[in-house]
């Protein structure tokens, strides 16, 4: 099987990008990456090379994205780049193609995401803040008890892909659509994707219950180790300045405050479930979502190879 993993980002996001894939870099066995960019200023192209030493591989995409006769609206184009897997060159020799956001810092080796065995031409993670509010399915035109996932980290079975066009159709979704690119994923690959285990997509939404040492990859979903650092560990936070250290990168990952910021908002989720008794039904669904019993359920159908399931917070007793 030949695998590799990409990221893409265009001039703002490049030098996070670039970061993040060094870290993947120093906790993985050799494997091929590759950080497509459009737009990024040669002296962030040359901080980036000087970073990833040749061990990830830059690609200028611009050309491609503008003479591929899609347009996105008002959307990053970068952000939609990842729905080209099946038409760039460089993944023609591909079986398996792993993406990852920006905002994620891996702890575990890459090789063992994009390695592991697929039974459907995706392997995603789900997002359980979409099943507070169940609309989304109606909205999107998906069935009845449909489940949606994050494509923050996801692995395609190229061969799949390519045979059924999913991408093509993708492409299509999100422009007739008017959708984001993740939004048109879900239409797209409705019940043709695999529960990715919670692990390797932590969303730092939940670190009241799941910390950085837990996650083998961590997304930060809210606040951006480069933002208002919001739910970033310190932990975490340390190594995004240590990998930034040599760069002209290091001012946004300065420590605002000398400790975590996000605290107070954890201590008030422990009253979710007062507040489910006279809020509205994205606060009583959130009231009774367990997260830990989430986290069980999706680990187990991962280890299982499983399908998503229709109805996930039903299953898990919030819906």
């Amino acid at each position: 099987m030949t695998k590799c993993f990409f990221l893409a980002a265009d001039a703002e996001y490049f030098p996070y990008a670039s970061l993040a894939a060094r870290r993947i870099v120093d906790v993985s066995a050799p494997i091929d990456g590759y950080l497509l960019y459009t737009g990024a200023s040669e002296p962030d192209l040359e901080a980036g090379r000087y970073l990833l030493k040749g061990k990830v591989e830059l690609v200028d995409v611009a050309d491609f994205m503008t003479s591929c006769g899609f347009r996105f609206g008002t959307y990053s184009i970068a952000a939609y780049t990842r729905l080209f897997a099946d038409q760039l060159p460089v993944f023609g020799p591909y079986d398996r193609v792993a993406y990852t956001d920006c905002d994620v810092l891996f702890n575990r080796d890459i090789n063992d995401l994009a390695g592991q065995q697929l039974h459907a031409p995706m392997l995603a993670a789900h997002d359980d803040y979409m099943y507070f509010r169940p609309s989304y399915r109606q909205k999107l035109g998906l069935k009845p008890g449909a489940p949606y996932f994050n494509s923050g980290v996801v692995v395609f079975d190229m061969g799949a892909v390519r045979t059924d066009g999913l991408l093509e159709r993708t492409r299509k979704t999100a422009i007739q659509g008017k959708m984001n690119d993740q939004n048109a994923l879900n239409v797209t690959f409705e019940g043709k994707w695999q529960t990715m285990h919670p692990n390797w997509n932590l969303q730092s939404l939940g670190t009241r219950r799941f910390r950085f040492c837990q996650a083998w990859a961590r997304h930060f979903a809210g606040g951006k180790p480069w933002g208002n650092q919001v739910g970033v560990e310190l932990e975490a936070l340390s190594i995004w300045r240590d990998l930034a250290k040599d760069t002209p990168w290091r001012k946004p990952f300065e420590q605002r405050i000398p400790f975590e910021r996000g605290v107070m908002k954890r201590f008030l989720r422990r009253f979710d479930a007062v507040a489910g008794l006279f809020g509205n039904d994205v606060q009583r669904r959130r009231a009774r979502y367990d997260g830990a019993k989430m986290h069980q359920i999706y680990a187990r159908q991962a280890e299982e190879g499983a399908l998503a399931v229709q109805f996930p917070e039903v299953l898990g007793g919030f819906g």
